[in-house]
C-alpha cells in the first residue's frame, strides 16, 4: 500500500471536534434531567441536554477519524475493526437525541399516553442495540489506542471505564447521574485526545499540511 500525508488541517479539526465533543457531553449530562423515561420531555432542560448530547455524538465522529489516522499504522486489523464499529455505533446511537429532540417534547406535553405505542418491544431493542454498539465501539477503539500507543494509555482506559459504566448503570436502574458520571469520564478521554491531535501526531506519525 503506497504511503501517504494526513493534511495536518484534519488533524486540527479533528482535534477541535474531540475536545467540543467532550466538553458537550459533559454538558449535556449535567443538564440532563432526573430520569430518562420519556415523559420527562416537559422538563426545561430535556432538549437543551439531548440537543448538546447530539451534537457531541455528531462532532465525536469527526474527531474519531483524526485519531484513528494518527494510529492506523500502529492500529492493524484490529484498530481498524474498533474504527468502524465505533462509526457506525456512534452514527445508530446520534438517532436517539434527533427524537428525543424533535417528537418526544411534543408527545410528552399533548399526548403522553402514545408513548404506550410507540415503545414497542421492537423499538426498545433497536434502541438497546444502537446504544451497545456505540458501548461496544468506543470500549474496543478505546483498547486499540492502549495497544497503539500512539497517544497516552490512560486516555484509551478513560474511553472504556466511563463508556461500559453507562449500559451498567442503565441495566442496574441506577440514578441518570451515575450515567453521566460514566460519560463525563469517558469525556476527559476524548478531550486528552483532542489535546493530543492539537499538539501534533507522535514522532513518526505521517503528516502534512
Amino acid at each position: 500500500m503506497p504511503a501517504f500525508e494526513v493534511p495536518r488541517s484534519l488533524l486540527r479539526i479533528s482535534g477541535v471536534a474531540s475536545i467540543a465533543a467532550g466538553i458537550l457531553m459533559t454538558v449535556g449530562f449535567v443538564l440532563h434531567p432526573a430520569g430518562e423515561d420519556a415523559t420527562f420531555g416537559t422538563s426545561p432542560m430535556w432538549i437543551p441536554a439531548h440537543g448538546l448530547l447530539w451534537l457531541a455524538f455528531v462532532l465525536a465522529l469527526l474527531g474519531w477519524v483524526g485519531i484513528y489516522l494518527v494510529q492506523a499504522s500502529r492500529a492493524g486489523q484490529f484498530g481498524v475493526l474498533a474504527f468502524v464499529i465505533l462509526l457506525v455505533g456512534t452514527a445508530l446511537a446520534s438517532w436517539i437525541f434527533s427524537s428525543d429532540v424533535t417528537f418526544v417534547p411534543v408527545i410528552a406535553a399533548e399526548s403522553p399516553a402514545l408513548f404506550t405505542k410507540i415503545f414497542t418491544t421492537t423499538h426498545t431493542l433497536i434502541g438497546v442495540a444502537s446504544v451497545l454498539s456505540w458501548v461496544l465501539g468506543t470500549v474496543l477503539f478505546g483498547s486499540s489506542i492502549i495497544r497503539a500507543k500512539r497517544f497516552p494509555a490512560w486516555s484509551g482506559a478513560l474511553l472504556i471505564t466511563g463508556t461500559s459504566i453507562i449500559p451498567i448503570a442503565y441495566l442496574t436502574g441506577l440514578s441518570i447521574r451515575v450515567v453521566a458520571v460514566g460519560g463525563g469520564i469517558a469525556a476527559i478521554g476524548q478531550l486528552r485526545l483532542g489535546y493530543q491531535l492539537l499538539r501534533g501526531p507522535e514522532p513518526g506519525t505521517p503528516s502534512g499540511e
